[in-house]
């Protein structure tokens, strides 16, 4: 049996995807975005993230290390030495804040169905499924097949949140399983998208039109608006020149930038790289369904 390392499972989301779903968070992406809400999600191996908000300063996290691996970073908090830690867990079991959690654990497709099944009746009555996100879920092909064929069983839906970072074999392993994929573009310049991600883009475009001629299923695009980044007027104009010569993709999302995961990079000790930059609302995008008036595309803001 298939197995993937999962760091959160979001039960009755509303927000990824139609209908009531759980959205299954897997560990390991190849793209290191500057933005990225979820750094505990970009390495495979497992990780102590550290909650400074409920941290009380008691020490008892550093007593109970047997590598001394947890240091005092005045700007963090009491971080882990990913080179000394062996994830031993002791620390974890001597917080009694909670303020210290374990990021990833190993799941067979049987155990993570026992879990989906709680919600049943809600996917059922909503129209709603199971929604698998990281991370790059597609590092998983086997796992996601495997676990879509019994979902489908059960008569739900299978969504998968991509950043198109992937080898086209691992895609083409579960589309015939999948009922709607989510793809990210985050920009059009191969080299800008290496600054800002750390990879270019040219596999990425590769694979969003392979599914545009190979996917039965609904395929959207999303593109994170990022200040700075990739919001300029001729930048978001050639996202929606490539969108509107995809022959199966009616619609794109904007999805508005936020700092939420700041916290998180605290918890692993390392830095924001979008300093201070303040979040987006939804309605400070509306401006880009204007666009629709010149390009043969529907534009939907999340």
């Amino acid at each position: 049996m298939e197995t993937a390392r999962i760091f959160n499972i979001e039960r009755c989301s509303t927000e990824d995807g139609p209908g009531i779903r759980t959205t299954v968070f897997l560990k390991g992406c190849q793209l290191r975005c500057r933005w990225c809400a979820n750094p505990e999600s970009q390495e495979k191996r497992r990780q102590i993230l550290f909650k400074a908000v409920k941290c009380i300063g008691c020490g008892r996290c550093q007593s109970a290390c047997p590598s001394n691996a947890i240091v005092y970073m005045p700007e963090f908090g009491m971080i882990s030495d990913p080179e000394k830690c062996t994830l031993c867990g002791k620390c974890i079991d001597a917080c009694y804040q909670e303020a210290r959690v374990l990021q990833g654990e190993d799941y067979t497709s049987d155990e993570l169905m026992e879990i989906l099944e709680k919600d049943a009746v809600y996917y059922e009555e909503s129209g709603g499924g199971i929604t698998f996100s990281g991370g790059e879920p597609l590092l998983y092909p086997s796992f996601i097949r495997e676990c879509a064929r019994k979902i489908h069983e059960k008569g739900w839906t299978v969504l998968i949140e991509t950043c198109g970072q992937v080898p086209l074999r691992n895609i083409q392993d579960v589309i015939d399983d999948v009922d709607i994929i989510f793809c990210d573009y985050k920009h059009f310049s191969a080299e800008r998208h290496k600054e800002l991600t750390g990879l270019g883009n040219e596999q990425i475009l590769e694979n969003i039109q392979w599914l545009d001629k190979h996917f039965n299923g609904k395929l959207y695009i999303r593109y994170p608006y990022i200040p700075g980044c990739n919001d300029e007027p001729e930048v978001i104009e050639k996202f929606l020149e490539f969108a509107e010569s995809l022959e199966t993709v009616s619609e794109v999302v904007f999805l508005p930038y936020h700092r939420l995961g700041l916290p998180k990079y605290q918890g692993l000790g390392r830095t924001y790289e979008m300093g201070d930059m303040k979040s987006l609302k939804v309605q400070d995008l509306y401006f880009l369904k204007e666009y629709e008036q010149k390009y043969r595309i529907k534009i939907s803001i999340q």
